[in-house]
């Protein structure tokens, strides 16, 4: 269990480190971005998802837009847009876990922290940023690692087989546990990285793993509700905004969860790659269907209209 304990909080700090490392690069030139949205909505999507891709963490992203919304800065309309980018854009993290570029970690570490003393000593703040980002997402892999190597035991095997076997006959358990899972750590790209790392040691099936990763697109709302407390009407506004947007998503998809769940099966031959397709492809067509009544889902949210 330590390891698997150390495999989770190397996962999660070089998470939290390498979105330091890179606000610190473009956190001043970023907020001035969004504040240009305000009458650009599907321009904020399209910004949504590349400072999200660049952020690594839609969590982060919603607490800037909350603290521009206090401040005055961003209207909600631009901001519901640039929250359901950021659905699309923290999904990159994901992706990028698939790659063989795991296992060449050491070697992250080593260049960042080689980049890192380069711009200490060369009094470059660039090059200092860049290399740590480098070495945090070195730290994200050696997390992952430790964590894949935890389930190699015929015991642990085992008993995460018995855990998840009720979930994989009831896709809502699923569905429940990413949910719970993602608003206690905090990251959906948290509960992914473990969601990979089982598959990684085919601990886990497709069936289950999508309804986790559709639990956690619901739990990482929950970081925009803890930003919002305290805030004015419009913050709290774009928390339930983020809420019941990803919660219609789910209720939308669930009805063809079988044929979505053939659709990722097709995408790829390795189960790693599938889980993360699917939360790709769920927050795509997520967005797709909540476009053409997007500025209908806004007015409800400002109060101007019912939903029909």
């Amino acid at each position: 269990m330590l390891i698997f304990i150390s495999g989770l909080l190397l996962f999660l700090g070089g998470l939290e480190g390498s979105k330091w490392a890179i606000k610190s690069l473009v956190n001043d030139r970023l907020k001035s971005l969004i504040v240009s949205l305000d009458k650009h909505l599907y321009l904020s999507i399209i910004i949504g998802i590349i400072i999200t891709a660049i952020m690594q963490s839609s969590s982060a992203v919603s607490v800037i837009l909350i603290g521009l919304i206090e401040a005055g800065a961003i209207s909600l309309k631009p901001a519901i847009g640039i929250m359901i980018g950021a659905n699309i854009g923290t999904t990159v993290t994901g992706q990028i876990l698939t790659f063989p570029i795991v296992n060449y970690y050491l070697h992250l570490i080593v260049l960042g922290l080689a980049i890192v003393l380069i711009g200490i000593f060369g009094r470059k703040r660039t090059l200092f940023y860049i290399g740590n980002s480098i070495l945090f997402f070195g730290i994200v892999f050696a997390g992952l690692i430790l964590m894949t190597v935890f389930f190699e035991s015929p015991e642990k095997r085992q008993l995460i087989e018995r855990i998840l076997q009720y979930s994989s006959k009831n896709i809502y358990l699923g569905i429940l546990t990413g949910t719970i899972t993602t608003a206690i750590i905090q990251s959906s790209s948290a509960l992914t990285g473990v969601v990979i790392g089982l598959a990684f040691n085919r601990l886990i099936n497709l069936r289950t793993a999508i309804a986790l990763i559709l639990g956690s697109n619901l739990g990482t709302c929950f970081t925009a509700f803890l930003a919002s407390i305290n805030s004015g009407p419009i913050s709290q506004k774009l928390a339930r905004g983020h809420f019941f947007f990803n919660l219609l998503g789910v209720a939308a998809l669930i009805p063809f969860y079988f044929i979505f769940e053939n659709i990722v099966r097709s995408s790829s031959q390795e189960l790693t790659r599938q889980i993360a397709n699917a939360q790709t492809f769920f927050n795509i067509y997520n967005t797709l269907i909540i476009l053409p009544f997007l500025n209908t889902f806004i007015s409800w949210l400002e109060g101007k209209e019912e939903l029909p």
